[in-house]
Order: C-alpha cells, then sequence, then structure tokens
C-alpha cells in the first residue's frame, strides 16, 4: 500500500483503490456539473472558509485551464487578468468532499503524466502549449475511462470558471443578466449606500 504524500493531503491507495478513485462517481459528477454552486458566485466569501487547491495544485490547475479555455482570440483577456481560477477553487470547496476528493489527485496525475508515460521527461505545466494540447488530447481521447472522465470534470471546471467572468462574455456576445443581482435590486433607485 502506499500513501501518496506533499500535495495529496494523506491520501492512501493501493492498486484497487485507485482503480475505484479514478472511477469514482465524484469525477464522473464533476464531469456532468451542470452550473457552479450558489457559492462559487462569491469567491470572496468561499475564499474565506478556505482554499480548497494548495499553492502547488493551484499552479497545474493554472496550466491546465489555460489550455483548456485558450480560444485563439486575440481580444480575449489573460486567465490571469479574471477571477476564474478563484471561482473554480471556490467551487470545488463548495461541493461535497466526495464529489472534489479526486480533484487533487487528478491534477498530480496530469503534471506528471507527460513525464512518465509519454516520454516527454518534462511535467505537464513546464511543457510548451503545444505540448500540453497533445497531452490533453490524449487525456480526451484515451481508451481508458478513468482519464476520459479525468478529462471532462477539469474541462467542466475549466469551462464554468472561464465562462462565468464578465471580462469573457463579449467573445460570446453575452451582454449580461437581464436582471439585477438581487443586492443591487434591493436598493432603491438613487440611494448612496
Amino acid at each position: 500500500m502506499t500513501t501518496l504524500r506533499s500535495g495529496l493531503r494523506g491520501l492512501t491507495v493501493d492498486r484497487r483503490g485507485f482503480l475505484r478513485l479514478g472511477g469514482s462517481a465524484g469525477l464522473a459528477a464533476l464531469a456532468g456539473l451542470p452550473a457552479l454552486p450558489a457559492a462559487a458566485a462569491d469567491p470572496a466569501g468561499a475564499a474565506a472558509a478556505g482554499a480548497f487547491f494548495s499553492e502547488r495544485e493551484r499552479e497545474i490547475l493554472r496550466a491546465v485551464v489555460e489550455r483548456m479555455v485558450e480560444t485563439g482570440d486575440p481580444a480575449a483577456p489573460a486567465l490571469g487578468d479574471t477571477r476564474a481560477l478563484e471561482v473554480i477553487d471556490a467551487a470545488c470547496a463548495a461541493l461535497p468532499p466526495e464529489v472534489t476528493g479526486p480533484l487533487p489527485l487528478a491534477l498530480w496525475l496530469f503534471e506528471w503524466w507527460p513525464f512518465l508515460c509519454e516520454l516527454r521527461f518534462r511535467r505537464f505545466s513546464a511543457l510548451d502549449a503545444e505540448a500540453r494540447d497533445a497531452s490533453l488530447r490524449g487525456w480526451m481521447t484515451s481508451r481508458f475511462a478513468v482519464r476520459r472522465t479525468a478529462f471532462l470534470a477539469l474541462r467542466n471546471l475549466s469551462l464554468l470558471g472561464w465562462w462565468s467572468q464578465e471580462e469573457t462574455w463579449p467573445l460570446i456576445g453575452y451582454q449580461g443578466p437581464l436582471l439585477a443581482p438581487a443586492s443591487a435590486a434591493a436598493r432603491a433607485p438613487g440611494d448612496a449606500s
């Protein structure tokens, strides 16, 4: 039995446990997540409760999300100019642990897969954009359902975090919600508070 440490929060996984973890309902639930939880709408409030991902996991997440949301449009904002990663972190913190529990392990697998299995001799976050895309394509088209499900879970979170940002809305012609948020609607017109 192997105990994975550092970024994996002491998760104990044997060979069969890993297969159960990889094919877990948690990743499948994230792969089919239809909308962000309400807590993700206010990432500042969720951040007060604590971050879901460690700093190193956030670096890996950033590398994955950057490639997943790449539009090729020069008018698209940089990922760092949005709060997409904070929204993803808040969404994961708001979801039940049985749903999000496999995510840190999935991120570490994305990080080390090119080095261990693709013979690239570099971690995912150290690859150039083309090599990252090739690695992600391998996850997306893998014959193993575990890899495809992990890819879909991270892709779904990436897209939900990215397209929830006002800075990205002009890219698809969305002009914002028709109704003002409840907090703004509660104020009377001309109320300075």
